[in-house]
């Protein structure tokens, strides 16, 4: 992403990120794989992804949170919080204390909500409207890319040097993180808020839903995503049967199926910046939906080439997913709006995914994962096909008014670098 990076403000932001998933990439895996090795479940690993999702419940409150402050500072804070947030794992040494996996992986939902929603808004402010597609691509390339060693690397540590010394890597990587954040040169203006009465404050909580409601293509992409979504959690269990049953391997060849997923996701970040630019992000969600639903089908089939790369299918999917999603809300919504219509977004899509992530725990050991892959497999397929119906539409071009202030603004406050 040569043009992107000619910034020096998106360079300190990208390598702070860039420092802070890889830690936790290699510490993806260890939540599930602990909870797995431990009690023997498959159920009790996929509610490591359930209190992973669980606050993105709550995004709403996040969103005004995210609206209200200077986003710069937010990401500092952060960052430092969710560093701290790890050390419970380093206790987990036995089976009565492997309910300690949850509320961490809680607080790793809750940093994700906040990190990822506030970045959103940040890049706007920052960078121009047509150079956000290529920033979001560089950042969903490295977060996914990242599964191509990272969780290698964790299972490396894990095995060699024990818990400990991977949850400490990881809190050094927040720390890091939140460092580098804070060498950004320029802050992000504070939106001026005044006191409001408490009916106006109700408004101003719920402004990210009205938006999101309203707005024709971000309309579509929340239904079709919602409708993925609402089954699409449950892969978390299924992936564990998958490997047992259908592949018969131990729980640790996940950090083989992640890397395949971190190749397609290399492939589907690079090549989303040329699919929204030429057909639109509502057509890039539908498409990434698609490949994905088309991949969770492949992994009926017990063979390990065929599993692999169906990973690398769906990591490519919801990559292009991913990157379109982030810069219709970038594009579609106003500065000051930005927080909360992508904590709104993250919230209908935690809701379905929290409910599939339930059933699919459920479901897992009472029904034959083969059967359930085809319905979240086909049902992914149909919201892909919805989402495309949109796709290329007159609606896609971004309403006055929510271009970023860098198109417009030759203030000293949006250099070119």
């Amino acid at each position: 992403m040569p043009q992107v990076l000619r910034r020096s403000r998106f360079r300190l932001v990208y390598f702070g990120m860039a420092v802070s998933l890889l830690g936790d990439a290699s510490l993806l895996l260890v939540p599930g794989i602990l909870a797995k090795s431990l009690t023997g479940s498959d159920a009790a690993a996929g509610l490591t992804l359930f209190f992973f999702t669980l606050p993105l419940c709550f995004s709403p409150f996040f969103g005004y949170l995210i609206d209200r402050v200077d986003r710069r500072k937010l990401l500092i804070v952060t960052c430092v919080l969710s560093g701290i947030s790890l050390a419970p794992l380093i206790a987990v040494t036995g089976q009565d204390r492997v309910w300690l996996v949850y509320p961490v992986s809680a607080a790793m939902g809750c940093s994700y909500a906040v990190i990822f929603s506030a970045l959103g808004g940040l890049l706007k402010a920052i960078l121009p409207e047509h150079l956000l597609a290529e920033a979001n691509g560089a950042l969903h390339t490295t977060r996914q890319g990242l599964r191509l060693f990272g969780p290698l690397l964790g299972v490396a540590v894990y095995t060699g040097f024990g818990l400990g010394a991977l949850v400490l890597f990881d809190m050094v990587t927040f720390l890091v993180a939140a460092g580098v954040f804070a060498m950004l040169p320029v802050p992000e203006p504070v939106p001026a808020v005044s006191p409001a009465p408490s009916g106006r404050r109700r408004e101003e909580f719920w402004a990210g839903v009205r938006h999101l409601s309203a707005d024709p293509p971000l309309r579509r992409a929340a239904v079709a995503l919602c409708l993925m979504f609402s089954l699409a959690g449950a892969t978390e269990s299924l992936i564990f049967a998958v490997i047992e049953h259908g592949l018969a391997r131990s729980p640790e060849f996940t950090a083989f199926t992640s890397t395949a997923m971190g190749l397609g996701a290399i492939a589907g970040g690079l090549w989303s910046p040329t699919v929204i630019a030429r057909r639109g992000e509502l057509f890039a969600i539908g498409a990434g939906v698609g490949l994905y639903g088309v991949a969770v089908i492949c992994w009926m089939v017990p063979a390990e080439a065929a599993v692999l790369g169906a990973m690398a299918v769906a990591g490519a999917g919801l990559t292009l997913e991913g990157v379109a999603r982030t810069t219709l809300v970038q594009r579609r919504s106003p500065g000051h709006l930005v927080g909360r219509v992508s904590t709104a977004f993250e919230s209908l899509t935690g809701v379905a995914q929290l409910l599939s992530l339930l059933g699919g725990a459920v479901l897992v050991s009472l029904v034959d994962y083969r059967l359930l892959l085809a319905v979240v497999g086909l049902t992914a397929c149909c919201a892909g096909a919805y989402a495309l119906r949109g796709g290329g539409s007159r609606w896609e071009r971004p309403p006055a008014g929510n271009r970023s202030s860098c198109d417009t603004d030759l203030s000293p406050q949006a250099p070119s670098n």
